[in-house]
């Protein structure tokens, strides 16, 4: 199944065409933090995952996790029309795949079967090794998936759903190696951030926002690459680059683009607060907090390491720190974009 670059607040984000207004931005990131702060969930990957924290098998089986769609109906029946549109007007096994999930989503378990039993892809094969997942016997769809994974080494669907099976099968070490392998070879896209999410279900999904003392021109990638690469001399076209590739959830990409802003600049502050936000890892969170923290140290007039230490707390669940450094970046720039963003943060909270 094809991988799409996503962005990371629930599990998923898809492509982006267009980066949105800075303003906008801000508002999706508080609205997800607000989220996050109720326990609530995110889009259609997240549903598909349960938060197995124990090395227990879980009840049920794992979900056939596909990337969210914009124009996808919330309505479980409504859905399934719109994915048989998707196969009739887009036939594919990413498409095939959609439409089981749907199927089996609305309860047609016999449905998903008929529709996956035409497509001998490796992904449909994987999709159906899901279905056929028992609890009771969990070792038989394991298996399956096991040998689809040999078969299909770069398949990221086929990769995700094998550690998603060994983790309902109690095989959590299993599991999350699994994942982890996944989430490396496929770092940007929908199902890697989904694996590093299941690995980490008791963090929030995604990563810490990224969020720039100035506006991101209302561009495409495209274009903002363009003015990047014809102005290379320039730091702000460096940033604002590197600021919407991480809001397109492109991190590696961002890391680059920061990378070439502290060429242009080796002291700029904003793009090492970028380059740390990008590399963040939830393997190894220390290591980010380490470039951060000495970062906000020793540029107290500069707010913008201390918000993003703050929005990294919020990653680790560390409320009661996060909301000492928003005041703090709140109360040194009441009236600039950092400082009211933080506001924001904290009035959500």
């Amino acid at each position: 199944m094809a991988t799409t670059s996503t962005a990371g607040g629930g599990l998923p984000r898809m492509r982006l065409y267009a980066i949105i207004a800075a303003a906008v931005v801000v508002a999706l990131i508080v609205v997800g933090l607000a989220v996050l702060a109720t326990g609530g969930t995110d889009g259609e990957g997240t549903k598909a995952a349960a938060k197995p924290t124990t090395s227990k098998p879980l009840p049920g089986r794992p979900s056939i996790a596909v990337p969210p769609l914009a124009d996808a109906p919330d309505d479980a029946a409504a859905r399934v029309a719109w994915a048989k549109g998707l196969v009739a007007t887009q036939p594919s096994t990413e498409a095939t795949i959609r439409l089981a999930a749907a199927q089996a989503a609305a309860g047609d378990e016999a449905a998903a079967r008929a529709t996956l039993a035409g497509d001998t892809s490796p992904g449909a094969q994987a999709a159906m090794a899901l279905l056929d997942y028992d609890a009771k016997q969990p070792a038989t769809a394991v298996a399956a998936l096991q040998a689809l994974v040999a078969a299909a080494p770069q398949d990221a669907f086929v990769g995700f759903s094998y550690g998603e099976a060994l983790l309902w099968s109690g095989q959590r070490a299993a599991g999350e190696a699994a994942l982890r392998n996944v989430r490396d070879t496929h770092p940007d896209t929908f199902y890697g951030v989904a694996s590093d999410n299941l690995m980490y279900p008791t963090l929030p999904a995604g990563y810490p926002p990224f969020v720039p003392s100035q506006a991101v021109p209302t561009r495409t990638l495209a274009q903002l690459k363009q003015a990047a690469d014809t102005r290379l001399e320039q730091l702000q076209p460096q940033l604002d680059y590197g600021a919407a590739l991480l809001a397109a959830g492109q991190r590696k990409a961002a890391g680059a683009a920061f990378s070439d802003a502290l060429a242009v600049d080796p002291d700029s502050v904003e793009a090492k607060v970028g380059k740390i936000i990008a590399s963040y890892n939830k393997d190894k969170p220390a290591a980010s907090f380490g470039q951060m923290g000495p970062l906000a140290r020793d540029n107290p007039s500069n707010v913008s390491p201390r918000l993003h230490l703050a929005m990294m707390l919020l990653w680790l669940r560390d409320t009661d720190t996060a909301r000492a450094q928003l005041r703090q970046v709140a109360a040194k720039d009441p009236n600039g974009r950092l400082g009211q963003f933080a506001q924001q943060i904290l009035d959500s909270l």
